[in-house]
């Protein structure tokens, strides 16, 4: 090789270092596979980032001597539309390093994306450990000062634990493996088995509360799920949600709201089972649904004489409600003795029942039915009710429900529901101790003595959840009272 082909051959072979060091610079600046970064915890939207560009315009930063494009902390946290206000981040790498810091203070705080570490932080304000890199996950936790987020574990007096999302990311939990199946086939004579299983993040229920193994406790979902079970699960951490798992059952409840460690053995849902027995065996029942009174407001109003009537009527047995606190939805368990998942009727906006109620079995016994309640429709079930507005602008329809329901308890009817809300519209209005919710109690405790005198069978008084649809599971929420009143006119008393 002459010296001129020479030159030629290494200038061409640097040209092409060159170019494959160019190309390959370029390839680890843009590569075609970008991670998702998840946004998880105490936000409404779990986002997963698929590239820096994917929230808009990046922000030039200068760190440590090098350039970069970013996204701001601020407005990665913003999209992802945090469930009240955000305490603490967690920015935590796929090698389980995890950088703690609290969320105020975040305006020089960044996200990036570069070829070496992938995902990582550039934290101006912060000590250097906060830049984590090769991060996968971004959780959120908040203050929990969001009505109906996260998961309540009360027993039936008072609430023992409270935790959100985020909250329950920064706890101690195990990288469980769930059985999810297992399948064979037959060749050649031999039996070949295969076992799929996925890992769950997740702690045992009594880590989070004292229990012992077999208590018993009430597991309810968001979606009006209602499992008795034994103390043998986990809380399962899922994004931005928590689930329970019971493995040897194989039993799985997404979103769990509330947990009730040794529940009653009654429910709201007795109110169908109750007057179906007696209607099935020729008596007649009235059935009272008072919105919004709890059972520790029934305590309270019997401790300080605002209910005489009830009083002398003997204790209430304490019942638990179901899921959502929505009066239509406890209005339906109530008539159809099904749960929320059974009936159909999960959220405010749903009023199609998908099982019968004690309209259609009314029907069935060739009974005369009726049912009453205050404002528009709640449920379409099998009866069309009679409605009644508040004409004489009292602030309820509780007078006007109490004069039409007078007026009919003598005209043949074998069952009639009636549903005052007075106590929840009061009590929201102007809290459980304002002088005008004390007067409504006491008026209510007047309507339900009429009605035991005049009314020619059973009076079953139940209470209900009333109309937040946002209020928070917990114990005050979730347990009502539920009592059979004395037929005043024939001296006749059920019991409860």
């Amino acid at each position: 090789m002459n010296r001129r082909n020479w030159f030629l051959t290494v200038s061409l072979g640097l040209l092409g270092f060159l170019i494959g060091g160019l190309v390959f610079g370029v390839y680890r600046q843009a590569p075609d596979y970008i991670p998702t970064l998840k946004v998880v915890g105490d936000v409404a939207q779990v986002l997963k980032l698929k590239h820096p560009k994917q929230l808009g315009k990046l922000c030039d930063v200068s760190y440590d001597g090098h350039k970069y494009q970013a996204i701001k902390l601020m407005d990665i946290i913003a999209a992802a539309q945090p469930i009240s206000s955000p305490e603490q981040i967690h920015l935590v790498s796929s090698d389980g390093f995890t950088s703690s810091f609290p969320a105020q203070g975040l305006e020089k705080s960044y996200i990036t994306f570069t070829s070496k570490y992938g995902w990582e932080a550039i934290n101006l304000n912060h000590p250097i450990n906060s830049n984590a890199k090769i991060l996968k996950e971004i959780v959120v936790v908040s203050d929990g000062s969001s009505p109906g987020w996260g998961l309540t574990i009360s027993n039936q007096d008072e609430d023992l634990v409270q935790v959100t999302p985020g909250q329950l990311y920064t706890r101690t939990l195990l990288d469980y493996l769930y059985a999810e199946g297992k399948a064979s086939v037959e060749k050649d004579g031999k039996t070949y088995t295969n076992s799929v299983s996925t890992r769950r993040r997740a702690c045992p229920l009594a880590d989070l509360v004292p229990l012992t193994k077999g208590d018993r406790i009430l597991v309810i979902g968001s979606n009006g799920e209602h499992h008795f079970l034994e103390n043998r699960g986990y809380l399962e951490l899922k994004d931005n949600y928590i689930n329970y798992l019971q493995p040897k059952e194989h039993i799985q409840v997404d979103k769990v709201k509330g947990v009730i460690i040794d529940p009653p053995t009654a429910s709201i849902m007795d109110t169908y089972y109750d007057t179906r027995h007696f209607l099935e065996n020729g008596e007649k029942m009235l059935v009272v649904v008072l919105d919004g009174f709890s059972y520790s407001q029934y305590s309270q109003a019997i401790a300080k004489g605002q209910m005489p009537f009830l009083k002398s009527a003997g204790p209430a047995v304490k019942v638990a409600g179901v899921y959502p606190l929505a009066s239509n939805v406890w209005l339906a368990a109530m008539i159809t003795g099904a749960v929320p998942e059974e009936n159909g009727v999960i959220s405010e906006k749903d009023q199609e029942l998908k099982v019968p109620s004690l309209f259609s079995i009314s029907k069935q016994l060739k009974k005369q039915a009726l049912l009453l309640k205050p404002g528009s429709k709640l449920l379409n079930t099998e009866v069309e009710p009679l409605t009644a507005n508040d004409q004489n602008a009292s602030g309820t329809a509780d007078d006007e429900i109490y004069a039409m329901t007078m007026d009919r308890l003598e005209q043949g009817y074998d069952l009639i529901v009636v549903c005052f809300n007075g106590i929840a519209v009061n009590s929201e209005h102007y809290g459980y101790d304002d002088k005008r919710t004390r007067e409504v109690i006491t008026e209510t405790d007047r309507y339900l003595q009429e009605f035991t005198t005049w009314w020619p069978g059973r009076v079953l008084v139940v209470g209900s959840a009333g109309k937040r649809s946002q209020q928070k599971f917990t114990a005050d929420s979730i347990f009502v009272p539920y009592l059979q009143l004395k037929q005043a006119s024939t001296g006749k008393n059920y019991g409860n």
